[in-house]
């Protein structure tokens, strides 16, 4: 988007130049924030399409947060908890429990289904802090009335990486669409 300001050089003409181009400015910011909060909401429409009926999305909250800068503004969609889920099982030695964040397990997975397809070192199965469950097929648990469940894990849902990855493919449409 550009424009052209032509002006001679008495002090109206020269002041009118500065009027304008303020309002240039502030039209140029406000068109900045249209801009973050298109993307923003396409993000997280995104992001949700890919939570989909998960059963996860009960337990976690999709935002965004759009600050004002000096020239523009910054702008961010994220995925956080509103509240943990708590795990428990049977063991001989007792019932264990484990609290699990859904967002972590939303974007990357658990257990066997769990992928690290960039082989990020500490990241994948068995590698949470005294992980046993790396090159079994599957394990069985015991849930707390007794009854043996088998469990593979829960494949990763990644909607916060398939945001992004989408939405670069469109934010210099939606660029166009708001600066024409």
């Amino acid at each position: 988007m550009s424009k052209k300001i032509s002006f001679g050089l008495s002090v109206k003409e020269v002041q009118n130049a500065i009027k304008e181009i303020r309002e240039y400015k502030n039209d140029l910011n406000r068109k900045c924030e249209i801009l973050c909060q298109r993307l923003c909401a396409e993000g997280i429409t995104i992001a949700q399409a890919h939570i989909g009926s998960s059963g996860f999305g009960k337990y976690i909250h999709l935002g965004s947060e759009i600050t004002p800068q000096q020239a523009g503004c910054r702008a961010v969609f994220y995925m956080e908890d509103s509240q943990k889920i708590v795990s428990q099982w049977q063991t001989l030695e007792g019932v264990k429990s484990a609290t699990v964040s859904p967002s972590l397990m939303l974007e990357f997975g658990a257990g066997l289904k769990a992928e690290n397809k960039s082989n990020t070192p500490g990241v994948g199965t068995g590698t949470f802090p005294g992980g046993t469950h790396g090159n079994e097929p599957g394990w069985h648990y015991m849930d707390l009335n007794g009854e043996w469940h088998y469990s593979s894990g829960t494949a990763p849902k990644m909607p916060m990486y398939y945001a992004g990855k989408e939405l670069r493919n469109k934010v210099i449409k939606i660029a166009r669409e708001v600066f024409g």
